[in-house]
């Protein structure tokens, strides 16, 4: 499996949840928005975790092409400089978001992209799934080298009249 793929697996479900919850309960999400952009440090932290991801996603998936693979790395970037920006200025973040959510129809407007993007991430990662292909399992790099060397070493000789245990 690719990292695109692997990547594409995590956030597709995660988004689809996320938008399915923004349909189902918006007003609640606009609630629980509220209480989040008061509190400066779960600004602040959810820019640290923020950060971490975009850099974890970008380490092992920078990957500019002409397919679905760069909406992943467009994810990755999103999130650092997402993440970037909650840490830097906390406040505009929250006074930006404050903004946002005063409008009633966010939830189902966020619904309806989170729910797009993560359906055609879903879709991506898991389609080798969904059309039968099999999946190919590789060794771990540990197993290949033991074996190599294990074919390369020679035996010990045994001495006349041993027998083996």
């Amino acid at each position: 499996m690719t990292s695109s793929a692997y990547i594409a697996r995590i956030l597709g479900p995660v988004f689809v949840i996320i938008g399915l919850g923004l349909l189902l309960e918006g007003e609640m999400f606009r609630a629980m928005a509220g209480e989040f952009l008061q509190s400066a440090a779960l600004v602040y932290f959810s820019g640290v975790a923020a950060l971490a991801v975009g850099l974890a996603i970008l380490n092992v998936h920078h990957l500019w092409t002409r397919d679905w693979r760069s909406v992943v790395t467009l994810f990755g970037w999103l999130f650092v400089v997402g993440g970037i920006f909650r840490i830097l200025a906390p406040t505009l973040v929250q006074e930006i978001g404050e903004g946002f959510i005063a409008h009633r129809r966010w939830p189902i407007i966020g619904a309806v992209i989170t729910l797009a993007l993560g359906a055609f991430l879903s879709v991506m990662g898991y389609q080798d799934i969904w059309q039968g292909k099999r999946r190919v399992h590789h060794r771990t790099s540990a197993a290949k080298s033991s074996g190599a060397a294990s074919r390369g070493a020679k035996r010990p000789r045994r001495k006349s009249g041993e027998t083996r245990s």
